[in-house]
């Protein structure tokens, strides 16, 4: 398995789990692999290694330039720090918030200084503990329109429909490319729906080892594994929002991209990554590119296969 593709299949809410536990459930309407017709107790009990193992705290660790790994074993959160106050985007389920603030402040860092709250999408393993960190840090709130309902209405409003979480106010909704800026940082979301609604990776430029580095940290793109596809009853035009998503990503030139859960991608290199070994490791990643076109013809075989079975073939 490519680094690639051992990054994507850790960055999805752990499908073998659930697609298991959907498959034996009787609310299931007898539809293996069909996790949206899990039942809600067999939804949380599918998320339980997040909120376990998933979750276990690990020392933090300056990634590059200013951007700083401040989540857990296999869950990000990641401290970016400017001049006038820091971004901090994902905070993980709710039990991770103690280990983050044990993490900034070990990095030399003030919880009060986080200034923006930002997420990659909204399902409860990279929001859940938002309402928490927010009353820690007193920071703004920030996401895109899409993913703004959800946030406020404490509710996985995405296909999945998961695990919900602590209502939160967003103080500002974005639009697609509508930057933000703190000091000497600015952050850029790229809206790549499907997912869920709001989906949004965050770009940057970093100064590394005196090298200007175009930085994504990746959301996500196409929905979960286990979802309708094709005439979703909640999503009619899942389909078409997941290709324009497709689009969006492939238009940017990443130099390096992060992911939200990151134990397969930083195998081998953490160490290396931990030590400040230059070139940075990351730049031996696939391609952005041809990892993107990848996914995306991925998720077209998903929708040619459910329309096959549609028309019975």
């Amino acid at each position: 398995m490519t680094t690639a593709l051992a990054m994507f299949a850790s960055m999805t809410i752990s499908v073998q789990a659930l697609a298991q536990a959907s498959a034996d459930g009787a609310e299931n309407q007898g539809v293996p692999g069909r996790l949206d017709m899990m039942s809600m107790e067999e939804r949380v009990a599918a998320g339980l290694p997040f909120h376990t193992h998933l979750s276990e705290p690990v020392d933090p660790f300056r990634v590059l330039g200013n951007i700083y790994f401040v989540g857990t074993r296999n869950i990000a959160s990641y401290l970016i720090a400017s001049s006038e106050g820091h971004f901090l985007i994902d905070t993980g389920v709710a039990g991770m918030a103690p280990g983050i603030r044990n993490s900034v402040e070990a990095l030399g860092f003030d919880m009060r200084d986080i200034r923006v709250l930002l997420s990659s999408h909204a399902h409860f393993d990279h929001v859940q503990g938002h309402a928490i960190v927010q009353r820690m840090t007193g920071a703004q709130v920030m996401a895109l329109e899409g993913d703004a309902d959800a946030l406020e209405a404490g509710h996985d409003l995405s296909p999945l429909a998961f695990e919900g979480w602590e209502p939160v106010s967003v103080d500002r909704r974005l639009q697609d490319g509508e930057a933000v800026t703190l000091g000497d940082v600015t952050l850029t979301p790229t809206w790549a729906p499907g997912h869920t609604q709001g989906c949004t990776t965050w770009s940057l430029d970093t100064m590394d080892a005196g090298d200007s580095i175009n930085v994504a940290i990746f959301g996500c793109n196409g929905p979960n594994e286990g979802v309708q596809l094709v005439n979703n009853p909640h999503f009619p035009e899942l389909v078409e929002q997941s290709l324009m998503g497709f689009d969006n990503l492939a238009e940017l030139r990443p130099d390096i991209y992060l992911t939200g859960h990151p134990q397969q991608p930083f195998e081998g290199i953490e160490h290396q990554m931990r030590v400040q070994v230059r070139p940075h490791p990351l730049l031996r990643q696939q391609p952005w590119r041809e990892f993107i076109a990848q996914r995306r013809s991925e998720f077209e075989a998903r929708v040619a296969a459910e329309r096959a079975r549609l028309a019975g073939l």
